[in-house]
């Protein structure tokens, strides 16, 4: 038998994610949802899109270059 303390945080997880697809699905009917998502509708600022390109940066090269370290290094 499945305890509760299992089934109650994955239900609200589930719940949370319908309720969050049910408010982009009427969001993306009011209109421009692909340019609010995609391009931030062109509002973010020059510090955020810098920290957005280093995190984007960084992970890249921490799954590419971290798992070739210990190869090159022996």
């Amino acid at each position: 038998m499945m305890q509760t303390d299992v089934i109650l945080p994955l239900v609200g997880y589930l719940l949370l994610v319908f309720g969050l697809s049910v408010y982009a699905y009427r969001r993306r009917q009011k209109g421009n949802f692909l340019n609010d998502y995609f391009i931030g509708d062109r509002s973010m600022g020059g510090f955020v899109l810098a920290m957005t390109l280093t995190a984007t940066y960084i992970s890249a090269s921490s799954f590419i270059g971290g798992p070739a370290q210990p190869i090159n290094m022996g």
